[in-house]
């Protein structure tokens, strides 16, 4: 939202008012600059590719058929199946043609992993049947990227919302009788602070920031039931927001009043999902189908208001029945189901020698309605395509793994009609066509002892 200040600035300081607006609005142009480099928080990579190389091949599916470190995200529960200990590391890569019509201008994803898995060494009843996990994605330029940018300008949510350290902790335990349990959460960064404009003794404009980085939570709670050959996985990731709040307030500038100004939004957002999946774990074809529902319908939107009324009436000290300040105008997403299918083919060719050839799809509908208002908000209907290969040695060979994954994701074109009454200088008038393709690809490496 564009500043709206709703105090008026009286005639006779208008001219002083023009002088020193342009004085201080170099300041307020710098603080927010601040603030798109801060680190706040962007949407996590996981929701959009999966997590790690395994997962991305077979279409995002974990919540039946997930080991090792990616067990975090898929199903905590399917954590208690590790058997030793695990640490992996790798990277993850990502391009961007996303186009309104033209193509916009999207940085590629690029950032590494580091995943373990710890069985706790119980004995007894408990022996081999707990397991702690951890999972850990951070591009490599960046902390966290969060944009906000002006409604009507031409955007994707999708690429944003892979710009951000992501982190998971999980524990998994094996109850007995093919039932599994766990639970852990997913983090991210949050920011707060403050930016004050005024002048010195000097008479000089200058700024002080401050800001804070905090921790935004998402619990991921797993069950599983194995019987035979066969598994049912049921995953629960609550709902994941990385906000970020920077008042920039304005003093010591004469007869100049101006309210406080909330630079503040919604950067990242994993919405809450449910992931229910059926799997055959045993024998060298692996197959897992299922779907997963996202609430997105609880989804605010990018930007919060700039100007905020205050609560109290400031002539009469009564709590104010009406705010005029404006609000922007939400995005309407509706709720999501996403049908996945991932495959997985093991070939033992010798002693200790075991290959993988992974293969997997799934269809991610938008929740964004058709772009028919100033907005210009996009999201189209993708379908992904992984596929991906892993070679794991065992004895009487050192404990390795290695996985490579490759992802595309085909955005289904898309045609957005503008009303005739919008601004002729709408970059959306009359109408506009948003497509896009995004290549991903993942590679760890991982080592047992």
């Amino acid at each position: 939202m564009r500043p709206n200040p709703l105090l008026p600035v009286p005639r006779r300081v208008y001219r002083r008012a023009r002088m020193a607006a342009r004085r201080w609005g170099l300041a307020l142009a710098a603080a927010a600059i601040v603030v798109s480099i801060a680190p706040g928080a962007s949407a996590s990579p996981e929701d959009v590719f999966g997590f790690g190389p395994r997962t991305m091949a077979m279409g995002g599916a974990g919540a039946a058929l997930g080991q090792g470190f990616e067990a975090v995200w898929g199903n905590p529960a399917l954590l208690s199946t590790a058997r030793s200990k695990e640490l992996s590391v790798g990277f993850l890569g990502a391009v961007f043609d996303l186009r309104a019509p033209e193509r916009l201008d999207y940085d590629a994803l690029s950032g590494s992993f580091i995943g373990a898995v710890l069985p706790v060494p119980f004995g007894g009843a408990l022996r081999d049947r707990v397991a702690l996990g951890f999972g850990f994605f951070t591009p490599f330029d960046l902390v966290v990227r969060g944009r906000i940018l002006y409604p009507e300008t031409p955007q994707f949510l999708l690429a944003d919302r892979t710009e951000s350290v992501a982190v998971q902790v999980g524990l998994g335990i094996d109850i007995g009788h093919g039932v599994r349990i766990g639970g852990g959460f997913a983090a991210l960064a949050a920011l707060t602070g403050s930016v004050l404009v005024g002048t010195d003794a000097s008479g000089r404009i200058g700024t002080v920031v401050e800001d804070t980085l905090v921790a935004s939570y998402g619990p991921i709670v797993g069950a599983s039931y194995e019987r035979g050959a066969y598994r049912v996985g049921l995953a629960f990731r609550g709902e994941l927001v990385g906000r970020f709040n920077v008042v920039i307030n304005v003093r010591d500038l004469g007869q100049i009043v101006v309210p406080p100004l909330n630079i503040a939004g919604i950067a990242q957002y994993d919405p809450l999902q449910l992931a229910l999946e059926v799997a055959r774990v045993k024998g060298p074809w692996r197959l897992t189908a299922g779907a997963t529902y996202k609430r997105w319908s609880a989804y605010p939107g990018p930007a919060e208001a700039t100007v905020r009324c205050p609560e109290l009436d400031p002539e009469t000290g009564e709590p104010l029945d009406e705010c005029t300040a404006p609000t922007p105008e939400s995005p309407e997403f509706t709720d999501t189901v996403v049908p996945r299918i991932g495959v997985e083919r093991e070939i033992a060719p010798a002693r200790g020698v075991a290959l993988h050839l992974r293969a997997g799809y799934f269809l991610e509908p938008t929740p964004a309605p058709k772009q028919s208002k100033r907005a210009n908000l996009f999201d189209n209907t993708r379908s992904a395509i992984g596929i991906g290969y892993g070679l794991e040695l065992g004895p009487p060979f050192p404990r390795l793994k290695f996985d490579l994954a490759a992802q595309a994701q085909i955005l289904h074109p898309r045609t957005h009609d503008k009303g005739a009454d919008l601004p002729a200088d709408n970059p959306g008038q009359p109408g506009v066509r948003s497509s896009g393709l995004v290549i991903a690809g993942a590679a760890t490496v991982g080592v047992g002892f």
